[in-house]
């Protein structure tokens, strides 16, 4: 008989199965962002590290594949499978019907999911974990930093004024509102926060700023709106590395751009 582990990376590779079957199937309902994340993780659970030359410049679709994937790094398996099916369950909740039953056959009697004691084993109870995220809150259970990844800025702004919360704290897992707007290139509420007197160059438990994170996720917008905004680019995370260090070849070029314009 299988242990623990064995029994529950199981269950995750069938719910996994069932997650990537349901996404190649409705493709045309996810943006393009979307299914770079599915496309990344599929990859990293399927092959690992990815371990592939670089496209062409010019292969634009084929580089934002390859970037996608390559960013994950060293992220194991699991942690790529488990990241794909939490996507999912919070963007498409319709999915969960298509996850078979523990233990069910092709020729057994009812689909429906099972409850009490039996959902302890399986896959029922491993789906409902993934989904309890910030989508799936009621409104009045939302904090602040809920509301900014959803890019409310307005209810953010409304908070912080009313309820004189502290623009710069953290969260639980030591990221403030402009870590978590940059991640989501989320410039109106970058630029909102900042009308608040947010700390720019505020630093994570990593060391990073939200220059890190702007240029760690690509997003050319968001990182040209931080170094106008006066965002220092010296500023090394807890492994030594500014952003620029790791920017992928087409975010140095933008900062090395936008460096040249401030000093013309």
């Amino acid at each position: 008989m299988a242990d623990d582990g064995e029994f529950e990376f199981e269950d995750l590779e069938n719910i996994f199965q069932a997650a990537t079957d349901y996404v190649r199937r409705n493709n045309a309902k996810f943006e393009t962002e979307k299914l770079l994340y599915f496309y990344a993780r599929f990859k990293q659970a399927k092959e690992g590290k990815c371990n592939t030359p670089k496209p062409s410049f010019f292969d634009f679709q084929g580089k934002a594949k390859w970037d996608a994937w390559n960013k994950l790094g060293d992220v194991s398996k699991s942690q790529a499978m488990m990241e794909y099916v939490s996507l999912l369950t919070n963007i498409d909740q319709e999915w969960r019907s298509q996850v078979p039953s523990p233990g069910a056959s092709g020729d057994s009697g009812s689909s429906e999911p099972s409850d009490g004691a039996s959902r302890k084993h399986g896959l029922g109870v491993s789906v409902s974990i993934m989904s309890r995220t910030e989508v799936d809150l009621q409104e009045g259970e939302k904090t602040v930093f809920d509301w900014c990844k959803e890019g409310n800025v307005d209810k953010v702004r409304d908070i912080l004024v009313a309820s004189g919360s502290d623009v710069n704290g953290l969260d639980s897992e030591g990221l403030a509102l402009m870590h978590w707007a940059s991640d989501r290139g989320l410039n109106p509420m970058v630029e909102m926060l900042l009308s608040l007197h947010a700390d720019i160059d505020i630093q994570d438990e990593d060391g990073q700023t939200a220059l890190h994170y702007a240029v760690s996720c690509d997003h050319p917008d968001m990182t040209s709106l931080l170094i106008a905004s006066g965002i220092d680019q010296s500023v090394k995370d807890t492994e030594g590395n500014t952003a620029m260090d790791i920017a992928s070849d087409d975010m140095k070029i933008l900062i090395k751009q936008l460096a040249s314009t401030h000093i013309e």
